[in-house]
């Protein structure tokens, strides 16, 4: 007999470094909440403590779980994977006592660790596996196919073996997996894009600024392209006065930003925000300038607020970005992200017809509560 659906408990879990708290960890909080909608009984795990507060925010079940900050086991340090499968073992005997209280229909893991033994532990109660990738097994499934290397990503790729469904969240990370994985993914490997709830009240809040306020929300590292972006404004700057530069979050690497920032009074570092789009949506562009992606949720933000956006040609981003809706330029190119910036900044009527354009394919391809009624509820029943 199907389990009603008022009865039904999911849990999901994700797990990252303290400092990251961007689209991969607010989407299981996102997840959670609409399923709740639905008449599910979903629980958040999670060690993140801003993941937790943010799930907890929202009036979500949530457990305090268990993960190990050593992430990285490649290289010379594959040489300790008898201890990476202790700690696993550790792992999946904590999960299995949790599920064995929950009992959950459906176990929704959405990290690497968990890909193992949440996924062990799931199937040994009975439960339903799926996984969200975000952006890692381009990475883990990396010479699967040569004998003596990788035995982390191995031990993932097997595990896969018993999910029901794999999600992963672009056409380029698909292709970046099946380069490893050195054939066609298997059938329980599906895209299904990443999304945002609408908030049209943000969305459609007329901008009366004295400047023109281009805005990045990103975690603060290199790989963000947070120091190209301060050098293309530093360009920018020396010929239009009358733009500003806002850089929303934080990271490790911040007190190096604004010692390069420091000579550039219309650069503001905004800091942390529990919720950044209240900021956003006060800027006339959105400025992505990261290295590498899988699928943004910055980006699909973006779109949801209706901004003009400018991104690098990477990973992900140009199945959202496109001519339409905005401009993609090189990664750790200064010189071309400032040109794109100058663009839009002498251009009033190509800003218009951009931000136009990403309210239209939010509305047609992002909006996360049809992404959660027409692709994850036939997942979990």
């Amino acid at each position: 007999m199907a389990v009603p659906k008022k009865n039904m408990r999911i849990v999901i879990i994700r797990n990252a470094f303290g400092y990251d708290f961007g689209g991969g960890e607010k989407m299981p909080v996102h997840l959670a909440s609409e399923l709740s909608k639905h008449g599910y009984k979903p629980v958040v795990v999670s060690r993140s403590p801003k993941l937790l507060e943010y799930a907890a925010s929202k009036d979500l079940k949530t457990i305090k779980g268990w993960w190990w900050s050593r992430q990285d086991w490649s290289s010379l340090r594959v040489l300790l994977f008898p201890i990476y499968v202790v700690w696993e073992i550790l792992l999946t005997i904590w999960y299995l006592q949790l599920f064995a209280r929950l009992r959950p229909a459906v176990v929704h893991a959405q990290s690497k660790d968990d890909f193992i033994a949440a996924t062990l532990a799931a199937r040994m109660v009975g439960a339903r596996v799926l996984w969200s990738d975000h952006a890692d097994l381009k990475y883990l499934y990396q010479n699967l196919r040569v004998w003596y290397k990788n035995p982390v990503g191995k031990l993932v790729e097997l595990c896969g073996r018993l999910a029901a469904a794999i999600v992963l969240t672009s056409q380029s990370d698909k292709k970046l997996i099946e380069d490893g994985y050195g054939r066609s993914l298997p059938k329980n490997y599906v895209i299904i894009y990443n999304g945002v709830f609408d908030r049209p009240e943000l969305a459609n809040r007329p901008l009366k600024n004295k400047h023109i306020i281009f805005a990045a929300t990103s975690r603060l590292v290199t790989a963000k392209g947070i120091g190209e972006l301060i050098q293309a404004f530093t360009l920018l700057s020396a010929d239009r006065l009358d733009c500003k530069l806002w850089i929303i979050g934080e990271g490790p690497e911040q007190a190096k930003f604004e010692k390069q920032a420091e000579d550039q009074k219309n650069i503001i570092f905004k800091g942390f925000f529990q919720d950044p789009l209240e900021e956003l949506a006060k800027a006339d562009i959105l400025v992505h300038p990261s290295y590498l992606e899988g699928f943004s949720i910055s980006l699909v933000e973006g779109a949801m607020l209706g901004k003009p956006i400018i991104a690098c040609d990477v990973g992900g981003n140009p199945e959202i970005v496109n001519a339409g809706n905005g401009l993609l330029v090189p990664a750790r190119d200064a010189g071309a992200l400032a040109k794109a910036m100058l663009r839009l900044a002498t251009n009033n009527q190509l800003r218009e017809d951009l931000a136009r354009q990403s309210r239209i394919d939010f509305n047609k391809n992002y909006d996360f509560e049809e992404i959660v009624r027409k692709k994850y509820l036939p997942l979990y029943e």
